[in-house]
């Protein structure tokens, strides 16, 4: 036992100055991390924005071409009208484009006026005008003619229905419509509740608005 004694030492004190020598060689070298991935996020809808205390959000998915969403229009409008601050009203487009053909050039119309600060303004526009357009071969020269009488620039307004941001956000309403299961025009939610059909007339919108606001 007494031979081998040495040679354990050597072989110890051998190993300690290996394993010292790896830990100064590692203490020298600067730390690497992996960055934790930067959080994402989506663009919100500026209509979107949380609702105060007190106010009913009216969510309606329209096409501009359709009929019953053209009769429906009207009694949105008084409804808006009769509770002011009260209603806060927020229009998707969802153009129906397998039955109507100049729906998804109007909802580009609609957004690329919003772009101006005229949304509501084209958004009534296309409506109250439906029964002159809704056949026309190309609605693109009517819609100038009301991006002209809003006094906005037409020249941008023709190019931005053009514009790939008009595009995604025509495809960003429908995306929220087709996650909801909407599947038709007009569909109506209250506060996040479906309205069926039948109960879209003005005297069943106010009260269940004043339902929903007597509720709080």
């Amino acid at each position: 036992m007494k031979r081998y004694l040495p040679f354990a030492i050597i072989a110890f004190v051998l190993a300690a100055a290996i394993g010292a020598g790896a830990f100064m060689f590692r203490s020298s070298q600067p730390e690497v991390s992996t960055p934790s991935p930067s959080p994402t996020s989506t663009p919100a809808n500026p209509q979107m924005a949380a609702a105060p205390k007190g106010v009913v959000t009216i969510e309606e998915f329209g096409d501009y071409q359709c009929p019953p969403c053209g009769t429906i229009h009207p009694d949105i409008k008084k409804v808006k009208s009769e509770f002011g601050d009260r209603v806060r009203l927020i229009f998707y487009q969802f153009p129906l484009t397998q039955i109507h053909k100049n729906a998804l050039d109007a909802a580009h119309a609609a957004m690329a006026a919003r772009l101006q600060g005229k949304f509501w303004e084209m958004h009534d526009l296309l409506y109250e005008n439906q029964k002159l357009w809704e056949e026309m071969p190309d609605l693109r020269p009517m819609a100038a003619g009301f991006a002209q009488k809003l006094g906005l620039d037409t020249e941008r307004f023709k190019r931005d229905m053009d514009s790939a941001q008009v595009d995604a956000a025509v495809s960003a309403d429908l995306r929220r419509g087709q996650s909801l299961g909407v599947t038709g025009t007009p569909t109506l939610f209250i506060d996040g509740q479906l309205i069926e059909n039948e109960k879209t007339t003005l005297n069943n919108l106010r009260q269940i608005i004043n339902q929903k606001l007597g509720g709080r």
